[in-house]
């Protein structure tokens, strides 16, 4: 033993003296990477930085053909409906005759991270959504992707040749703003921007007028890595700087600009972000205070871009945020459930109603969230104020809605059920049927219920917000059931439901313009095609053309055919011809 030991002294020695430098370490620390709060600011824009990003990202799946701007090729004819089974009709006589007002906006939809594909290339720089679609388990039902889609990046000028063909007038995709600022801030993508420029010129030679979303929840990965994402007042200057960069650039070719998609996101999408797991959380997880942070920076930059629009840069064209919301319907007409549907508005509409009343929060918010609810300064809330030039609404199904027998003290408990909202609501009408016709089940809180969209604009611009000078409704859509399922090319284009959604919904539009005279400008159907549907992937088909995620071939569906008739039979404005 004392050989061995003095063998061992003897080892130690030896390691010392070749080890002259070596430098113990003079403490010891606890580590938690959870737990940090300081944030980490880049400058550092280099290609091994972005390198990094696509690192945390992880393997980004190619198309093995489309890799390159596909040129467009003669558009076919379309195979339609035939004798052996119509499209839907009507279910208002009344509406035989009826017009729509001159220069409706009429067209479809899209976004820029739902269909662009082409994720990594050309510079551009991951979003959340590459994220959480590579690496949250279960955050997509089909473990699908951005990364491919429809190519639509390189296949840009055959999908505007077809909408100029077919004669669909206004088109409303999005911007990436991680294709323009890679790392959300600092320089710009030369080739993103090469890419976009040649994407609003293409649309306006095919006659197609753009209505441009600046964004649709594709926030540079960046920046929920250098600060948290928009839990952070950072946040709003650095959207608004890249906001800024798109309008001076195109404002003179896009009459409409939606600041931001549907900022009510913040509560069913951003606020059950992974924040501390996949990216630092600075302090604020996933919960209710990231849902109400977003929201409040999220209003804050509209409300700056729309000021820098208007007396800055003096626009040619209006500017607004599309709204998510559906119509909310008491089930009885009990003073309790119509304070409940009232309710319900506040929490959706209300909550980013400033534009429309004081700039503020609605005081059934302040009561019941408390300090949980950011609080605007008397200067904030000028700047929100009149922020909007009209109303946009995604509107796309309808509830019933009545109260809690405990609504106080569900209200005054964040650790209740249903808390804040503190209602209840169905798609179960008051004698037991379903309120509609449903859609697929990966979108199981669809219905089809196009009276509702009457109401909805009814209720918005007399009830809601009366200075609404008029509405659009900005995206309505339908995800047939089952479609996913089918095999053959024909059974994948009869989306008969779809069809009869769309019949239901226009017509009820044009009645909410003949009949209850409101002043709807617009309507925007979700989608151009079929595309990636966030937390349900591309299995749950909304477009109105099929597309092969293989061959990358588009297809028009029944959907497409009705949503055209519908417009010529009621005098829909066409590009120069009429529809196939």
């Amino acid at each position: 033993m004392v050989s061995a030991l003095l063998t061992f002294a003897v080892l130690i020695s030896g390691i010392s003296a070749q080890n002259d430098d070596f430098q113990a370490p003079s403490k010891t620390v606890s580590f938690n990477a959870s737990a940090g709060t300081t944030y980490l600011p880049n400058k550092d824009y280099s290609n091994e930085r972005l390198g990094l990003l696509w690192n945390q990202v992880g393997p980004i799946s190619t198309h093995s053909v489309v890799t390159a701007t596909v040129e467009p090729t003669p558009e076919p004819s379309y195979a339609r409906p035939g004798k052996f089974h119509g499209l839907v009709p009507s279910s208002y006589d009344e509406l035989a005759e009826q017009k729509l007002p001159p220069n409706f906006a009429w067209g479809l939809s899209s976004s820029a991270y739902q269909l662009e594909g082409a994720a990594k290339d050309e510079g551009r720089g991951p979003s959340i959504w590459d994220l959480l679609s590579h690496r949250v388990p279960n955050q997509v039902a089909d473990n699908s992707t951005g990364d491919v889609l429809a190519q639509h990046y390189y296949m840009y000028k055959q999908d505007f040749a077809r909408l100029g063909n077919l004669g669909t007038p206004w088109y409303s995709p999005s911007i990436s703003w991680p294709r323009i600022f890679p790392f959300g801030h600092g320089p710009i993508n030369e080739e993103g921007l090469k890419h976009y420029d040649d994407v609003i010129e293409t649309m306006v030679k095919n006659g197609i007028t753009p209505a441009v979303s600046l964004f649709h929840w594709d926030t540079p990965l960046a920046l929920f890595n250098e600060y948290g994402g928009w839990t952070n007042r950072k946040i709003v200057d650095d959207y608004v700087n890249y906001a800024k960069f798109i309008i001076a650039r195109y404002d003179k070719y896009v009459p409409v600009w939606f600041s931001i998609n549907e900022p009510q996101y913040c509560n069913w999408q951003y606020s059950s972000y992974p924040a501390g797991e996949y990216y630092p959380s600075y302090g604020i997880g996933p919960g209710l205070k990231a849902r109400f942070l977003c929201g409040h920076y999220t209003l804050l930059a509209h409300a700056k871009l729309a000021k820098w629009y208007h007396e800055e840069f003096k626009g040619k064209g209006r500017i607004t945020f599309k709204n998510s919301g559906n119509y909310f319907e008491p089930v009885t007409n009990s003073t309790a459930d119509k304070a409940a549907a009232q309710r319900s508005y506040d929490f959706v509409l209300g909550w980013f109603g400033g534009p429309w009343t004081n700039g503020d929060y609605p005081q059934s918010l302040k009561d019941t969230l408390g300090d949980l609810l950011p609080k605007f300064t008397t200067k904030e809330k000028k700047l929100i104020k009149g922020s909007c030039d009209f109303f946009a609404i995604d509107a796309y199904t309808s509830f019933y809605v009545s109260a809690n027998d405990d609504q106080e003290a569900c209200a005054s408990n964040s650790s209740a059920s249903g808390y804040p909202e503190c209602v209840s609501q169905t798609q179960i009408a008051p004698d037991g049927f379903g309120i509609g016709p449903g859609a697929d089940i990966g979108a199981n809180w669809l219905k089809s219920t196009g009276f509702g969209i009457r109401q909805f604009l009814k209720h918005i611009t007399t009830e809601l917000f009366p200075s609404v000078p008029d509405i659009m409704v900005s995206e309505f859509g339908f995800a047939e059931p089952f479609e996913g399922m089918f095999t053959n090319i024909q059974d994948l284009t009869w989306d008969l439901r779809r069809s009869d959604y769309l019949q239901g919904f226009l017509d009820n539009i044009l009645l909410s313009i003949t009949e209850d005279r409101v002043n709807v400008t617009g309507a925007f159907i979700w989608s151009i095609y079929d595309n990636f549907e966030w937390g349900s992937g591309i299995k749950t088909r909304f477009g109105v053309q099929h597309l092969d995620y293989e061959t990358l071939e588009r297809t028009p569906k029944a959907s497409m055919f009705q949503m055209l008739d519908w417009f010529k039979a009621h005098g829909g404005d066409f590009i120069g011809h009429d529809t196939a």
